[in-house]
């Protein structure tokens, strides 16, 4: 009996042992959070844990998260590997009186993968068509080290980027820049596409924007304009950069500049100074530059920025302009020289204050400008034909110029969450006072003999003293008319009322002196006026949104006024009109990867003051000019339509736009011509209103990409067709011109090389009713080739080489052939330093040509400058962004959809 009770309590002692640890050891939940070093989560990471013989293994979820939910406490080793990430590994040990544990936050040091050594193939899409919207993936594009975002902006299908660093998309200038859907320092494109390095941008967006206050309301009405906006990889939100750089070159051009940039997702700061000095035969500048901006969020609803730019320069250059002149009694030629000699000393200011909450938005701004410039033209003009004159005019200037404006914007959603409420102020105010003397030699010769009959001699100083006043303002009510569905959108009903008062003065007086060197005032010569122009717009318009399609349609009446007065002859002038036009938007995003968009819209102008006061000007002594006090205000309209595609399988993107603008009451001129007291003849010019002025264009792109996007063919140009209505010798002419243009380009980027070649064709014609013919016909055949080539990281070989064939031009153009080579070669950790040498026109064969035509005249100008050189350039760059100096080859593959 005794056994047997002390066997059931041996069985008993072990069961209860045995219990007793099992209830020890009973599993625990192991959790954490993986992070990088901005404390943004990292997905996807690999994560092992490891307790004696067994071992449990899981991935981090979108925020980072992970857990092991049957862990016996003891010490677990714990392993963690991620993409870009150093590997990770420490100990642990879960203590047994504890039911779970929640592990520190465990981060990730960033490590680089150069894509030399590691390929990484993930299939991207390159480009997405949306709404207001076309977004480019740049992991679709190539992008090698210490590319910038102009490098990467150069491969994109439809938009092009000159050697000033301009953007265009679709055939318009893109005007604005953000990052991240923040606006971004200065928001001017230029300025910082060449600063922003390449690799931390994920996507690129190409955005119709109608501004903040529309964003906010959602009232999208008018034309919007072109913005570009950048959006970052993960952690690349926040960075320093900026460089310093010194240049020389053997045409006497010598420069220097820094600029720095502090931005993190509260604030931004930036400066920047530069200066630069050029001294040979043809030109001579002195140029520097101060800048500093700062914008700052104080809180999650308001933010301000200002900014302050000073500039100094100075130039001379000499220049060449040719001038046709045609008319039904013949034709003038007019070839002109001059020597300029420009100095200037602008000041800018400006401030800013943004505010958004769900029921308000907020914004203010305020610009200042104070301009100094002085300006000496030696002129020589030699006309021939009809005309036979020459005209030796030395004329120096100087001008003073002070401006203030601003504007106030405020938008509410009312009580009513179906309406909403916006009211707008806007204000300007300026004053400049100029004086000017003009010393003027003419020659008159025989018309018959062409023999140098007698001089001129005209000597002048003329006083200038001008103010403006502008003051605006404009109230919206909105009304949802149609509740938000899915398949319909919401519909809103817009009335608008929008009114402008601008007010000039200009007083003008002019000294004349004679040959014994008297001087005396001039009163006929002289000009006391003050103008005033109130224009008011009322407005009712409809707008629906939806997924899919958004438009507005609607209808505006413009009554407006032109009032005044001349002071020193008591006359008044008083002009009513009424003008009403049409607006219309509309943008569809269609099924086959593609959008469909159509804009309409007119506006009224009243014609510059110059132009209706009937007193004469003869600042010019060959063209006098006297304004027409019966000049009515122009109505100008404007339509444009584009449409792009782009298919995700084939390759091939489609973009094709057309815009039209035609006027009503446009004010033209009026040339003819009189005799003067030498019997010699000179051309004077009035104004008058007429209808029949319109233009007509289009553009469009064809790009066909290949070989995972790195190969790109694409065939692109522009067609207009412009028609001027003009007045000679009092007879209704017209003009009209054809200007077309096309390219062929092929694109091969590669890691290690590039090859860049075009074929363009341009043709331009022009056609006077005076003539009845075509009588200028300039044709301009291009081929262009650049490469690159890049052995290593730290060395690039650039070449480039154009070859045009120009026809048409009455000035010397030839037929150029401008070829340019150029090396360079970073040093330091992360290539911070870059040393580089370029040979521009090896050939000496380069030459600036531009043409312009005004009614019944046709303009070449040409300016001379040195255009073979060589260039050694230094700069230091600074590039750092998440607390990580940014380095080509660092792979993310982002598959955010923001669009903003």
């Amino acid at each position: 009996m005794r056994k047997s009770n002390n066997l059931c309590f041996l069985i008993f002692f072990l069961f209860l042992t045995f219990s007793l640890n099992a209830f020890a050891q009973s599993p625990i939940k192991i959790s954490g959070q993986i992070i990088d070093s901005l404390k943004n989560p990292i997905e996807g990471a690999a994560i092992r844990l490891i307790m004696d013989e067994d071992t449990l293994r899981t991935n981090s979820d979108a925020k980072g998260n992970f857990a092991f939910s049957k862990v016996i406490p003891s010490k677990f080793y714990l392993s963690i590997t991620a993409l870009g990430y150093k590997s990770f590994a420490s100990v642990y040990e879960a203590q047994q009186s504890k039911k779970g544990l929640i592990l520190e936050p465990i981060l990730l040091k960033t490590e680089t993968i150069h894509l030399e050594d590691v390929e990484v193939k993930v299939k991207v899409d390159p480009i997405k068509i949306k709404k207001d919207t076309i977004e480019y993936n740049a992991g679709a594009y190539t992008i090698r080290e210490n590319d910038k975002v102009e490098d990467l902006l150069k491969q994109l299908q439809g938009i092009e980027v000159d050697d000033k660093g301009s953007v265009t998309a679709m055939g318009k200038k893109m005007t604005k820049l953000r990052v991240n859907g923040e606006d971004f320092f200065t928001n001017n494109v230029e300025d910082y596409i060449r600063q922003l390095p390449a690799d931390i941008i994920a996507k690129l967006q190409v955005i119709d924007d109608y501004g903040d206050q529309a964003n906010f309301t959602g009232i999208k009405t008018g034309t919007p304009i072109k913005m570009l906006n950048l959006v970052t990889k993960p952690g690349k939100d926040k960075g320093i950069f900026g460089n310093a750089n010194a240049s020389s070159a053997t045409n006497n051009a010598n420069n220097i500049g820094v600029n720095g940039n502090v931005w993190n997702k509260t604030k931004q700061i930036g400066f920047g100074s530069r200066y630069g000095i050029t001294d040979n035969e043809f030109t001579k500048t002195d140029n520097g530059a101060l800048n500093g901006n700062i914008r700052e969020k104080v809180s999650k609803a308001l933010s301000y920025n200002g900014g302050y730019s000073l500039s100094r320069g100075s130039n001379q250059s000499l220049q060449s302009n040719y001038l046709e002149t045609y008319n039904p009694q013949g034709t003038i030629y007019d070839l002109r020289q001059s020597d300029n000699h420009a100095n200037s000393l602008n000041n800018n200011i400006n401030l800013g204050l943004n505010g958004t909450t769900k029921k308000n938005y907020f914004n203010a701004s305020l610009t200042g400008t104070i301009t100094d410039t002085r300006n000496e033209a030696i002129i020589n003009s030699n006309k021939t034909g009809y005309i036979r004159q020459d005209l030796i005019s030395d004329a120096a200037s100087k001008n003073n110029n002070a401006n203030l404006s601003g504007n106030v914007n405020w938008s509410r959603r009312l009580a009513n969450p179906k309406q909403s409420l916006s009211i707008g102020f806007n204000f300007g105010t300026g004053k400049g006072n100029s004086s000017s003397t003009i010393k003027d030699i003419i020659r008159y010769y025989n018309e018959t003999t062409n023999i140098l009959v007698k001089d001129s001699l005209l000597n002048r100083l003329v006083n200038n003293n001008t103010s403006n006043a502008d003051l605006g303002g404009n109230i919206q009510f909105s009304d949802v008319l149609k509740k938000a569905t899915d398949s319909t959108g919401a519909g809103y009903l817009n009335l608008t009322y929008r009114f402008s008062v601008n007010r000039s003065q200009h007083a003008q007086a002019t000294t004349v002196t004679n040959l014994p060197g008297n001087n005396f005032v001039v009163d006929s010569l002289g000009q006391d006026y003050v103008s005033s122009f109130i224009n008011q717009n009322f407005g009712v318009s409809y707008n629906m949104n939806n997924k899919l399609i958004s438009y507005n349609f609607g209808l505006n009446f413009t009554p407006s006024i032109i009032l005044g007065r001349y002071r020193n002859t008591g006359l008044e002038l008083r002009k009513y009109q009424f003008n009403y036009a049409p607006s219309a938007n509309l943008s569809y995003q269609l099924k086959n990867e593609g959008n469909l968009s159509f804009g309409y819209s007119g506006a009224t102008n009243a014609p510059d003051f110059n132009k209706l006061q009937p007193i004469r000007n003869n600042n010019d002594v060959q063209n006098l000019i006297i304004g027409n006090p019966d000049l009515k205000a122009t109505s100008n309209h404007t339509a444009d339509l584009s449409y792009n595609k782009f298919g995700v399988k084939s390759g091939l993107s489609i973009m094709v736009g057309l815009t039209g603008t035609f006027a009503i009451n446009s004010v033209v001129s009026n040339t003819v011509f009189l005799r003067d007291t030498l019997s010699s003849l000179k051309q004077q010019t009035t104004y008058e209103n007429v209808n029949g002025v319109y233009n007509l264009g289009g553009n469009y792109s064809f790009n066909k990409r290949l070989l995972t996007n790195k190969l790109s063919l694409s065939v692109n140009g522009n067609v207009a067709y412009n028609r001027n209505v003009f007045y000679t010798d009092n007879v209704l002419n017209r003009s009209s011109g054809i200007n077309i243009s096309n390219a062929f380009r092929f694109n091969l980027n590669e890691k290690k090389y590039a090859f860049n070649t075009s074929v363009s064709y341009s043709f331009s014609s022009n056609t006077y009713s005076v003539m009845n013919q075509n009588i200028k016909n300039i044709q301009v055949l291009a081929l262009n080739g650049s490469a690159s080539w890049i052995p290593t990281k730290r060395f690039r070989v650039n070449a480039s080489a154009s070859k045009s064939l120009n026809f048409g031009y009455s000035l010397y153009a030839g037929n150029p052939l401008l070829v340019n080579m150029g090396v360079n070669t970073s040093f330091l950790k992360s290539n911070k330093l870059v040393f580089s040498v370029q040979a521009n026109d090896l050939f000496n064969q380069g030459a600036l040509f531009s043409t312009s035509i005004t009614n019944n005249s046709i303009s070449e100008n040409r300016t001379r400058f040195i255009s073979r050189f060589v260039q050694a350039t230094l700069i230091y760059n600074l590039s750092q962004f998440g607390n990580k100096k940014s380095r080509s080859g660092t792979f993310n593959v982002d598959d955010r959809e923001e669009s903003y």
